[in-house]
C-alpha cells in the first residue's frame, strides 16, 4: 500500500511540475507578446518587451518560491504530526 501510494506521489508531483512550468512559459510569452505590441504601437525600442517580461519573470519566481515554501511548511507540519502520532 506504501509502494502505490508513493507511486501517486510521484505522479502528482510530475504533474505539478508539468504545470507549473507551462504556466511560466506561457506568462512570460504572453507578457514578451503584449510588451512586443506596446512598443509597435507606440514607435519605442523594446523598452515595454524588455520591461514586461522582466516584470512578468520576477514576479512568477516570487510568486513559485512563496508557494513552494508554504508548501514546504505544509508538509513539514503533516510529517511531524504522522511522527506524533506513531510515537503516542
Amino acid at each position: 500500500m506504501d509502494l502505490l501510494r508513493q507511486r501517486r506521489e510521484t505522479n502528482q508531483g510530475l504533474g505539478d511540475a508539468l504545470s507549473t512550468s507551462f504556466e511560466f512559459a506561457a506568462t512570460t510569452a504572453i507578457f514578451l507578446g503584449l510588451g512586443w505590441l506596446l512598443d509597435r504601437w507606440l514607435g519605442t525600442a523594446p523598452i515595454f518587451m524588455v520591461a514586461l517580461t522582466v516584470f512578468c519573470i520576477v514576479g512568477k519566481s516570487i510568486l513559485l518560491a512563496a508557494t513552494y515554501n508554504e508548501k514546504m511548511k505544509r508538509l513539514e507540519a503533516e510529517r511531524g504530526e504522522r511522527a506524533r502520532r506513531t510515537v503516542a
